[in-house]
């Protein structure tokens, strides 16, 4: 190994350590967000399977519905999550 490399190994436990803080982040996030009255929808890698399906079959209000009762995002949060599926990135 180079100078200048790192290893995954060395890697690997700092990314464990970051993404616990952040899922700790968005637990926090969650909570006072239903102190507050507002929605927070946490960040998902994908959509849920019958919220891609509907993506899919070119429902996009259906698919901006399930998704809101699903992850409890509010709308903007929904729109954008369904607009980049419908794009082809997440789904």
């Amino acid at each position: 190994m180079a100078k200048d490399e790192v290893s995954w190994s060395s890697l690997l436990p700092r990314l464990e350590g970051l993404a616990e803080r952040l899922d700790h982040i968005e637990r926090y996030l969650v909570e006072l967000g239903h102190f507050a009255g507002y929605r927070y929808g946490p960040f998902s890698a994908g959509l849920p399977p019958e919220v891609a399906e509907l993506v899919r079959a070119g429902e996009t209000l259906k698919a901006i519905s399930l998704y809101r009762q699903l992850t409890d995002a509010n709308l903007e949060q929904a729109k954008l999550a369904v607009a980049k599926a419908a794009a082809g990135s997440i789904c």
